[in-house]
């Protein structure tokens, strides 16, 4: 069996290496966001944000960081690695619910792809095989959630990416851990485009988004294109339509493969033509 990572938009073998790196990584998982958990909120109690500013950005070279994208995306990822002999996708516990010991929502909803799929396999039974329909669907729940779909990397490497993680900022810690500090988390490759004129002033725009970029005051809505980082929360619930994606001006490429997911064909291996097939018998 080959396990696959992604190397320059394309899927390649993982090493042996890489597995058991993987996998020592997710059977400490649970420690390590406890440790960091504790460690932010100690440095917050402490006012001390410039310590945590340099923290995640050292800390961030190593551990997991992550790029977000809009479900649809996400969903179009499925669908390209799902042309696999043999697809690499997995489902387990929410890592940051499992080691703080708090729920909200779904909680079995790590979706780990290629090598990290069977890494985490390895390193915990609570990761089971997913199909890609199953994936799919889990992702739309859980985008009816709330959920930020993201997908995270460790070493800031493509090359090391190996879950769709489906945030939130109540429990998440990369996300909170964001929100105190900032670098674990990119834009991804969308931003939103608001419609005033169809808008309808409903304010869910503002519940759905964790980035703060959508506001309603004094009965008109903005958004702040800075603090959009293109999870699309906002848009597939806007009772006026009033909210449409567009590609991000100026984005560069982070995690999420897009000519990957745009043509997953371009990576499969040719077939064979037949010989002799244009013989006139």
């Amino acid at each position: 069996m080959t396990y696959h990572k992604i190397r320059n938009g394309k899927l390649v073998p993982a090493g042996r290496f890489q597995m058991m790196v993987d996998t020592f990584y997710v059977r400490n998982e649970p420690t390590i966001i406890r440790v960091l958990d504790a460690t932010t909120r100690f440095f917050l109690k402490a006012r001390a944000r410039p310590v945590l500013w340099l923290l995640s950005r050292l800390i961030g070279i190593v551990l997991p960081t992550g790029e977000v994208v809009t479900t649809e995306r996400a969903l179009a990822f499925i669908d390209a690695i799902s042309l696999l002999d043999r697809t690499e996708i997995a489902v387990g516990p929410c890592m940051c619910q499992k080691a703080l010991g708090k729920r909200n929502g779904t909680y079995m909803k790590d979706i780990v792809i290629l090598y990290g799929a069977e890494s985490h396999k390895m390193a915990s039974p609570e990761y089971t095989d997913l199909g890609p329909d199953e994936a799919k669907r889990l992702l739309g729940e859980l985008h009816h959630e709330g959920l930020i779909p993201t997908f995270y990397c460790c070493l800031r490497s493509e090359g090391w990416m190996y879950a769709i993680c489906s945030c939130e900022s109540k429990i998440c810690f990369p996300v909170r851990a964001h929100q105190a500090a900032g670098a674990v988390l990119f834009p991804g490759p969308d931003v939103v485009v608001l419609n005033s004129d169809r808008c309808t002033r409903c304010g869910t725009c503002v519940d759905r988004c964790h980035f703060a970029a959508n506001t309603l005051t004094n009965g008109s809505a903005g958004v702040d294109l800075a603090k959009c980082y293109g999870c699309g929360l906002c848009v597939s619930t806007c009772a006026g339509q009033a909210r449409t994606m567009i590609p991000r001006p100026g984005y560069s490429q982070r995690y999420y493969p897009i000519g990957l997911a745009a043509n997953p064909t371009a990576w499969l291996p040719a077939r064979p033509s037949a010989v002799g097939s244009d013989r006139v018998n």
